[in-house]
């Protein structure tokens, strides 16, 4: 049986590799990052993380219920998509004021932005029911007691290090700070248009 800790580093590398590709999260860190500092989009990473190991762990025990019931509840992506396609259009006309002063550094609000965009976040379960039957077929993972819980603290590190590597990246876009915002906030909305837009078509072609 494999050790505690290669448990862990799986998890690790799983959830940091799955997180460098653009999406949702990372631009909602980007855009944190610029329009306020790096406290407030490592609240919005810790939330974001926070969720993610929820959906493992979810992964863990319900995966196959979850992709049955995704498959005979079609129209759970007309929600998902109404979800997405409102955020795009708020993010968009909305006029932001970023400053590089360090307030609001306590406001819880940046946590719950974290765990808001992580928890409408459509592709995070269908992705951890994947890796974990992945994992689980070629690793022969089992998932109980302490190692369920270094699976799930190594989920959480790669999710907060691969999105602190997105603060630290976005700390150079503060030289040209408005016109940064602007074009942040339209990748971010469009991006999340563009979820709504394939959730629509997952439901139309369901």
């Amino acid at each position: 049986m494999a050790t505690p800790l290669f448990y862990f580093l799986v998890a690790l590398l799983t959830a940091f590799v799955a997180t460098l590709p653009f999406g949702p999260i990372n631009l909602t860190v980007v855009k944190t990052t610029v329009d306020h500092h790096r406290a407030a989009a490592l609240k919005v990473s810790f939330g974001a993380s926070l969720v993610e190991t929820v959906q493992a762990w979810i992964a863990i025990y319900f995966g196959l219920f979850i992709s049955r019931f995704l498959a005979d509840h079609a129209s759970v992506n007309l929600l998902i998509a109404a979800a997405f396609i409102g955020l795009a259009i708020y993010v968009y006309i909305h006029d932001s004021h970023p400053s590089l002063a360090n307030n609001n550094v306590a406001n819880p609000s940046f946590i719950k932005r974290g765990l808001f965009v992580a928890t409408i976040n459509p592709q995070a379960i269908p992705f951890w029911v994947f890796a974990v039957a992945t994992i689980s077929q070629n690793l022969g993972f089992d998932y109980v007691g302490g190692y369920l819980v270094l699976f799930l603290l190594g989920v959480f590190l790669g999710k907060m290090l691969a999105l602190y590597g997105f603060v630290i990246a976005s700390d150079y876009l503060k030289s040209h700070l408005d016109e940064s915002s602007r074009a942040v906030n339209h990748l971010l909305a469009a991006v999340l248009f563009i979820i709504g837009l394939i959730q629509i078509w997952r439901f139309l072609n369901a």
